[in-house]
């Protein structure tokens, strides 16, 4: 009987070991597989970030020219001669046309186009708008790709881009840095709203494409805080198409106007959410409505029933309108609102 008992026990002994050693096999191999399954995606995340910059590098370019205005612009990072400016640009169309910013060509006398393969063209700059701060540029050019358009409506925080383009010189050109976009609708200035990513934009790189992990342009690169990490911004691919649709229509943008002068509430000026409109400053000769409708201090909240919350949002949603167009302004007077239709002038060129 003992002897049966003590054969049983060393039976279980080895049943435990076996199970013991198979279980610590069975968790190698698990553990292998995942190091080897994570590091395959690793591997297809770099291909796919490298894949991303390959398409898209046919269609960013380098622009360069001569600024009589800075003679003596002294920058310690630059490698040219004080009174040459550069920037980015991406081709959007296979004729030969490039976008960029206003302020990459502003004052430039000859305005110059270095393609992926080192080829220079003289650019035709055919519009440039300060408020938007876009420009539109063509060259003869049948060794260019387009860049494909990103939906704007599928744009979230959180998503993976890319930024390209010529920093500091053109020993650089076409360099790339990736990021996430940071936020959306950013009022930065007084005119539009902004994408902010963390992807680092430097000076050359204005004017350059921001794309998306499709290799899909999402917007065009323009400004950075010198002394803050990540904070960097990008025209969004919405305001891209309003400049463009503008363009083939009208050969400008044709802003509409009302007249009345604005001034953000003090949570609006520092970003702080807020409801509250907009308050009325002061009338211009030409406003479309008269001081007996509207008086100073009244608050417009809304446009066609669009909250107007800063100067940024308002021009925003008069995108949406052409000059001739009419549209109901809601006001604020003593707690009491007021409804006003009225017919949007045309603003003039500065």
């Amino acid at each position: 009987m003992k002897k049966g008992v003590g054969i049983f026990l060393i039976i279980c002994m080895l049943l435990s070991i076996t199970a013991v050693a198979f279980a610590s096999e069975n968790e190698q191999k698990v553990t292998e597989e995942t190091v080897n399954k994570l590091l395959k995606q690793l591997k297809n995340e770099s291909n796919k970030v490298s894949d991303v910059i390959d398409k898209v590098n046919k269609s960013v370019v380098a622009v360069i020219g001569e600024n009589k205005k800075y003679r003596e612009r002294d920058f310690i990072y630059s490698k040219y001669p004080k009174n040459l400016q550069h920037g980015s640009g991406v081709v959007v169309s296979s004729d030969g046309r490039i976008i960029t910013n206003n302020h990459v060509v502003d004052g430039l006398e000859d305005i110059y186009v270095v393609t992926y393969n080192g080829s220079a063209y003289k650019a035709e700059l055919l519009y440039a708008d300060k408020e938007i701060d876009l420009a539109l540029l063509k060259i003869n050019s049948s060794d260019i790709k387009p860049i494909k358009f990103a939906d704007e409506k599928e744009l979230k925080v959180g998503n993976e881009v890319i930024a390209i383009g010529t920093p500091l010189f053109f020993g650089y050109r076409n360099s790339a840095s990736k990021g996430i976009i940071s936020g959306l609708n950013r009022p930065v200035d007084r005119y539009y709203t902004y994408l902010q990513t963390d992807a680092s934009i430097n000076p050359g790189n204005s004017g350059g494409p921001l794309v998306n992990m499709e290799g899909e342009l999402v917007g065009i690169n323009t400004r950075g805080y010198m002394f803050y990490q990540g904070m960097n911004f990008s025209i969004p691919i919405n305001n891209i198409n309003y400049f463009l649709d503008q363009y083939n229509r009208f050969g400008r943008i044709r802003r509409c106007y009302t007249g009345i002068e604005f001034e953000e509430n003090w949570a609006a000026m520092l970003g702080i959410p807020t409801n509250q409109g907009l308050k009325v400053v002061t009338l211009q000769k030409d406003a479309v409505v008269t001081p007996q409708q509207v008086k100073e201090g009244d608050i417009l909240e809304a446009i066609n029933g669009q909250k107007t919350t800063s100067i940024a949002q308002y021009n925003e949603i008069l995108k949406g309108f052409l000059p001739g167009d009419k549209v109901e302004l809601t006001f604020i007077r003593d707690n009491e609102k007021f409804n006003i239709t009225v017919t949007l002038s045309e603003k003039s060129e500065s």
